[in-house]
């Protein structure tokens, strides 16, 4: 752990405790039931968050966190919200992890997360005129307003704490890191946002029965998010075992699609592109040469020059894959991206000879990191290149293959980042 990640991790847990203390000092007439079901329920959302491939957390426990401000207040929400964090007992890759075999510092960092975005969120919330604990269906346009702002402060807060603590320990750029976290997150909390108010005026006018009705459409919620979760994870493993089928056709691309699948991720991170379209070119990468299933392996594999019959049975692997995907529907905003991933930025590509801004742009970022990895690998027509050498390659062709902007983000990410540059080496 670096240096500046320590003082950051440090500072957090001391501001989340701070502001621990002085909720406590400022706490008058604690709804004790209230606050022993929520921090119970709490828990248990915490402990049911779902880990994507990812390594993102979907929890719903934001429902309780927004619930909580709006029935109890700030101090209350704050106890309760770290209290669910620090507590939760999460099985994952079949190891249970619990407060007291998880690292002590990470712990205390999640809490205090916690409770600076549920205690900011509340503040908000009261600031803008709005009382804990008199939230009904006909509330006042200002209540509205203040639960929608209390909302949208914890996701940011939430993300920015969060952001930096990606940004120290992966030298990602903070802003990509900040849009990523707030476009993961945001369209599930927003459509959970009803169930917090609605449990909110349900322990307001119904008490502990009251919650108890809603938590369960709360659960079907989590359950309806880890059954997508685990049907997309079955679409990847579907996707990686057509990628190994074309792997094993030609042994001089074993992890080619992996490897090109990664520059191009980082690439389209570092530009600021949505996790979607990022998923998208992950899963266009791994799967675009699934179209020399369809080339016969001697071209595939030939030690010498090809033969211009040859390069053009080659050409077609493109419009071959996307005939062999076209049909799956959960493939079919990667196609244009495997299509196009051979034109080139002056025309003169394949197999449709798109130009310039015609080309969509993670086709364009796939081409690059295509190309710098079929450069600095073993082929059977000649040897793995330096990185310098391919990066030589790629600076030659602005303009012409690759388009300039792109490229020279491309070759600093590479110069910047140590692990590429010791691709060849």
């Amino acid at each position: 752990m670096s240096k500046k990640l320590k003082l950051y991790v440090a500072a957090i847990i001391l501001l989340g405790i701070t502001f621990f203390i002085c909720t406590i000092n400022q706490a008058q007439q604690v709804d004790v039931v209230g606050l022993v079901v929520f921090t119970f329920l709490s828990i248990i959302a915490e402990s049911l968050v779902i880990i994507t491939q990812g390594q993102r957390a979907l929890s719903v426990g934001f429902v309780i966190a927004i619930a909580a401000i709006l029935v109890l207040g700030v101090p209350e929400a704050a106890w309760i919200t770290s209290i669910g964090v620090m507590f939760r007992v999460i099985k994952h890759e079949g190891k249970i992890y619990h407060p007291f075999n998880f690292p002590i510092e990470k712990t205390l960092f999640n809490g205090a997360d916690a409770t600076i975005s549920a205690g900011l969120a509340g503040l908000c919330y009261e600031y803008l005129g709005a009382t804990p604990g008199v939230i009904g269906l006909n509330s006042s346009a200002v209540a509205i307003i203040a639960i929608f702002t209390a909302m949208i402060v914890y996701i940011l807060v939430n993300a920015i704490i969060m952001s930096i603590l990606m940004h120290l320990i992966t030298g990602d750029n903070f802003f990509s890191n900040f849009l990523n976290n707030i476009a993961w997150v945001i369209k599930d909390y927003v459509a959970m946002a009803p169930l917090a108010i609605l449990m909110a005026i349900a322990y307001i006018n119904y008490k502990i029965a009251g919650i108890l009705i809603i938590f369960g459409p709360l659960l079907f919620a989590r359950y309806s998010f880890k059954m997508y979760i685990g049907m997309r994870n079955i679409y990847i493993d579907t996707v990686k075992s057509l990628s190994q089928a074309v792997e094993a056709k030609d042994p001089y691309t074993n992890g080619h699609s992996r490897r090109v699948g990664e520059y191009a991720c980082n690439l389209a991170e570092r530009l600021g592109l949505s996790p979607k379209r990022i998923e998208n070119l992950k899963i266009a990468a791994i799967l675009h040469d699934i179209g020399k299933i369809g080339v016969d392996e001697s071209i595939l594999n030939k030690p010498g020059r090809l033969t211009e019959e040859e390069f053009d049975k080659i050409k077609q692997h493109p419009e071959i894959g996307v005939r062999i995907i076209k049909d799956i529907d959960f493939l079919k905003d990667v196609s244009g991206i495997i299509l196009s991933h051979h034109e080139r930025y002056d025309g003169t590509g394949y197999p449709e000879g798109k130009k310039n801004g015609d080309i969509v742009l993670e086709a364009q970022i796939l081409s690059i990191a295509d190309v710098f990895d079929a450069l600095t690998s073993e082929r059977p027509y000649r040897n793995a290149m330096t990185v310098e050498e391919a990066l030589e390659i790629i600076e030659k062709g602005k303009g012409v293959q690759f388009d300039g902007r792109l490229a020279d983000a491309f070759i600093k990410m590479v110069k910047e980042d140590k692990e590429m540059r010791k691709v060849a080496g």
